[in-house]
């Protein structure tokens, strides 16, 4: 009789843990990370009677959570790399949208610029004409340093957020060691059963992590869990996590670079390369490779703008006689491009003697010091120059000391947009003959002349950018500029791209992992009642069970 009322009461208890654990899943149905779980129902070992064995009831041996490694995994990569491409989508459009605007973009000022100079030359003695190439004069100048502003903003905000990334990473990385040291403790006390919830939470907070930087995880025979980042360093080991911080670099001071610092060793530089996928890897990729490029190709315009302008100026002769004078003010071919070094050497670039301007690129170049050997790295391509006598892009690098181990940044045209200026303010002063039109009346010459002006109003069409290697240039202002919309926007078009591959990516497998580990209401409605039922069963064989011992006891009665 004990027998009969015992295997009612198990399974009247195994009922109601698959209950609990059925109404947890239910309460959690909208919980981030959730797993579903489900109780593991076994039987109790069975009691041999003489004429064979006869069970004694059921049993709860575990609450497990529905977990897939390997698509957990798959789904850390796919939200890695989705988040990646969205935050490089959505930093790199207002640029594209920016630069490629017909309006606000720097090719309807230049077109304006030199139809007033083209005007000039048509009238070279009419002062009105002269005041109207001024006043298009400053509006060229002032789209130049618009733009650059414009980008100077959004840079002051890669830098922000870039430090705001670092310091989410670290927090996740300790909310992950603190529950490595939690689910430690869970196993201990529950002789090895899984804490569901916490390892839930963990997973969570990974996934978070995933979101801003691309991570590996590998999880020990303890429940430890260890997470890389970057080529391998480890973010959390066992319940030690890393700092992840920013300072600025020691070799461009404007530029955040990435610390990592673990324990109490000392922080060290993360290479911009190993920080690959999430919102961190975006941020340093799109400063790379787009926000510094166009930088550095506005300034470019600007510089090679103004040196040609001026050298054509400078030649001619104003109404009153003037000459020798610069056009655009801000921009001198002849200053040296001044650095600091990482241990503080100062590094003086110069343009190299009579250089040609279809011999400068607008890049930005490293200079390293490495075991006494000099050598210059340009940024855009990684090509790498050991050979410092000869000018590089016309630059002249001979002149550099660097000290063992140092390394320097030069960006010659970073700021050269938001420094060019106008240099002239009497529109007399323009240039636009070629002999002094005070001075003895010769062939040509006079307030009539303009073929100073005809040859200003003709770099709109010259090629005199982008050598191709054998001397010849191959690109005018337009041209060159039409070349920075063009990679800025197929850049735009490839993030935009995989941004819409990669999220579809993902909430596949997000779809996957849901079907797999998600809750179905409809489902934990349905094993409520059948719970229900088995949990009513039970109770009612301890109902027969209570009655059949009352009846054995009113007989010995």
């Amino acid at each position: 009789m004990a027998d009969f009322l015992n295997i009612g009461l198990t399974g009247l208890m195994a009922s109601q843990a698959k209950l609990n654990v059925a109404s947890h899943n239910i309460a959690n149905a909208d919980t981030p990370g959730y797993s579903r779980q489900s109780a593991v129902q076994t039987t109790q070992p069975s009691q041999y009677m003489g004429y064979g064995y006869v069970g004694q009831g059921a049993r709860v041996v575990d609450v497990e959570r529905a977990y897939d490694q390997f698509l957990h995994k798959q789904l850390l990569q796919s939200q890695s790399q989705a988040s990646y491409y969205q935050n490089y989508s959505d930093l790199v459009a207002p640029i594209d949208n920016l630069i490629a605007d017909p309006d606000a973009g720097l090719s309807s000022a230049m077109s304006q610029f030199f139809d007033a100079v083209q005007e000039v030359a048509n009238n070279p003695s009419n002062i009105a004409a002269r005041q109207t190439m001024l006043s298009q004069s400053e509006v060229l100048v002032n789209r130049f340093q618009l733009l650059s502003g414009q980008l100077d903003e959004i840079d002051a905000s890669v830098e922000q957020n870039i430090a705001l990334a670092a310091q989410d990473i670290t927090q996740y990385g300790q909310q992950i060691a603190r529950l490595n040291q939690e689910i430690s403790r869970a196993l201990g006390v529950g002789n090895g059963a899984s804490p569901n919830d916490l390892l839930d939470q963990r997973d969570q907070a990974l996934a978070e992590l995933a979101k801003r930087v691309n991570v590996q995880a590998v999880v020990d025979d303890k429940g430890m869990m260890t997470v890389f980042i970057g080529n391998g360093q480890a973010l959390v080991q066992g319940t030690q996590s890393a700092t992840i911080a920013t300072r600025p670099d020691p070799a461009q001071p404007s530029r955040t670079q990435v610390t990592y610092q673990i324990g109490n060793g000392a922080a060290l530089a993360l290479p911009e390369s190993q920080l690959n996928g999430g919102e961190l890897g975006a941020l340093l990729a799109f400063r790379r490779e787009a926000l510094e490029p166009v930088q550095d190709q506005l300034g470019f315009l600007a510089t090679a703008l103004a040196a040609k302008f001026n050298q054509v100026h400078a030649s001619g002769y104003g109404l009153d006689g003037s000459t020798g004078k610069p056009y655009f003010s801000g921009i001198d071919l002849a200053q040296p491009v001044v650095s600091a070094g990482s241990q503080g050497s100062t590094v003086s670039v110069s343009f190299a003697t009579n250089v040609k301007l279809s011999a400068l690129r607008p890049d930005t170049y490293t200079i390293s010091n490495d075991n006494g050997t000099l050598s210059v790295t340009r940024q855009s391509d990684g090509a790498r120059f050991n050979d410092l006598t000869q000018p590089i892009d016309g630059l002249d690098f001979s002149g550099v000391t660097l000290q063992t181990g140092e390394t320097a940044v030069i960006a010659p045209y970073r700021d050269a947009a938001s420094s060019i200026g106008v240099a002239i303010t009497d529109p007399r002063q323009i240039a636009a003959a070629q002999d002094d039109p005070t001075g003895v009346v010769a062939l040509g010459s006079g307030p009539a002349d303009n073929r100073n002006a005809l040859t200003l109003a003709a770099i709109q069409t010259e090629k005199f950018l982008y050598d191709d290697g054998a001397g010849q240039a191959t690109a005018t202002l337009q041209t060159a500029y039409a070349r920075t919309v063009s990679s800025l926007g197929a850049k735009a078009s490839e993030v935009k791209n995989g941004a819409s591959s990669s999220q579809a990516l993902y909430e596949q497998i997000q779809a996957q992992r849901d079907s797999h580990a998600g809750v179905n209401l409809d489902e934990e409605a349905a094993n409520l009642v059948r719970y229900q039922q088995a949990y009513l069963a039970a109770s009612k064989v301890m109902q027969m069970a209570q009655k059949l011992f009352d009846s054995v006891l009113a007989i010995a009665g």
